[in-house]
Parts: C-alpha cells; sequence; structure tokens
C-alpha cells in the first residue's frame, strides 16, 4: 500500500508473529533493531501497520528502551515515521518518494556496475550468468535471479560507503514489493533477461562505461513499469 498524508494504523493479523521473543544477547539494541527491521523489510509488517511499545514489549520479550533505540534508529533509516502522541508507524511512502527511491537506486546501481567491472572474474561472470540458468531450469523465480545478480554486482564493487548506501535503498524498494510488481508480466521478464545478458557481455569486455549505461537502463526500465502500476492505483 502506497498513499500519502497522514499513516493508517493497521494491525498484523491472526497467527503467528512476525516478531521473534528475543534471548539473552550481547548488544540487545541492536538485536531488537534487526528483529523488527526484518519484519518491516519481508512485509510481515506492512506499511502503515503501527508499531506499539506495548506490543513489541510483549512479542519481544524485552523493557520498552531497547525499543525506543531501535525505532528511533529505523526513523533515522527512513523506513518508520514517529508522529508525537501517535505512535510509531512502518512508512508510507508517496508517489513521489518511491520514484524518487527508484532514480537514486538507477543511479547508485549504475556507478556499482562501472566500478565492478575490473573486479569480476570470468568465474565471477559465470556465476552471474547461472543465476538466470536456474530461473530457466525452474530452480528459482525471476525475482530472485534478479536480486542475486544485482547483490553480487554491488558487493563486487569494492565500495563500502556506496554498498551501504545501496543496501538502506534496497530495503525500501523491498517494503515496496518493487521486484515482483515489475516481473509480474511475462515480457518483462523477457525484456529483464535479455537487459542483464548485455550487461554481462558488457562485464566480459571490461566495458566500464557501457556496464554502467546497461545497468542503468535496465533499471529505468522497471522504473517505468513500477510507475505504470502507480499510476493503476
Amino acid at each position: 500500500m502506497i498513499v500519502g498524508g497522514n499513516p493508517v494504523a493497521l494491525h498484523h493479523g491472526a497467527g503467528e508473529s512476525p516478531l521473534k521473543r528475543i534471548k539473552t544477547v550481547r548488544d540487545l539494541k541492536a538485536e531488537v533493531y534487526k528483529n523488527i527491521k526484518e519484519a518491516i523489510v519481508s512485509r510481515s509488517l506492512p506499511p502503515g501497520s503501527q508499531l506499539k511499545e506495548s506490543d513489541l514489549v510483549e512479542k519481544l520479550g524485552v523493557s520498552r528502551t531497547p525499543i525506543r533505540e531501535a525505532l528511533n534508529q529505523l526513523s533515522k533509516d527512513g523506513i518508520v515515521e514517529i508522529y508525537p502522541r501517535k505512535g510509531a508507524f512502518v512508512k508510507n511512502c508517496s508517489k513521489e518518494e518511491v520514484v524518487e527511491i527508484l532514480i537514486l537506486r538507477e543511479v547508485m546501481e549504475g556507478l556499482a556496475a562501472r566500478l565492478a567491472t575490473n573486479h569480476l572474474s570470468e568465474e565471477s561472470i559465470q556465476k552471474l550468468e547461472s543465476f538466470f540458468a536456474q530461473y530457466k531450469d525452474g530452480s528459482i523465480d525471476y525475482a530472485q535471479a534478479d536480486e542475486l545478480f544485482h547483490s553480487m554486482i554491488i558487493q563486487a564493487c569494492g565500495s563500502t560507503r556506496l554498498v551501504g548506501l545501496i543496501n538502506n535503498l534496497k530495503d525500501s524498494l523491498q517494503m515496496l514489493d518493487m521486484r515482483a510488481v515489475s516481473f509480474r508480466f511475462p515480457e518483462r521478464i523477457t525484456e529483464s533477461l535479455a537487459e542483464h545478458m548485455e550487461i554481462i557481455e558488457a562485464f566480459r569486455k571490461r566495458n566500464e562505461i557501457l556496464a554502467e549505461t546497461l545497468t542503468r537502463k535496465n533499471f529505468q526500465q522497471s522504473r517505468f513499469h513500477y510507475e505504470g502500476h502507480l499510476e493503476s492505483k
């Protein structure tokens, strides 16, 4: 759900809680943060869900202090919004914010591809190809192949700071379920597969500029499909 304006409080339905009870750990704040973030990014706690401290205390089995610290950090990360006298909510992004995230991801991942070009060995390039071979033989779905492909390129870029920036954007996009939307049409999967093969060929040629250009093109096309989805809503 992507809406603008004030958040709408939503509550997780009946059944198993997406949050795991925390046992004694060395860094309690970090574990609480990780637990809540995983539930948000996986959409177990969808956009708009209210994050009540009392519920979190009960489900996680910890005091309010590490929960407040974790919620404040998640607010800084841009995936939780805290409203005075109302509480904390999983962020609902406006259409404009979603498009901005997609454009930033396009630019950053293009740069990552350029930097990775001379770091990828032939063995690594073959591994990139293998993700789509697994898709073709039915081992994984296309969204998984796409995720594995881009994650490997990001890690190969050699810039710790760039990796951190991209991963923060990835969390936001996973919350929005972008890949599921982008790849729900067979024709988009066919186009995307061809785009990835071109990127792989650019890596083989050690053509940094081409790798960046083609990677940005790939993200542009996915953005156009996602924007169409937003407009239809």
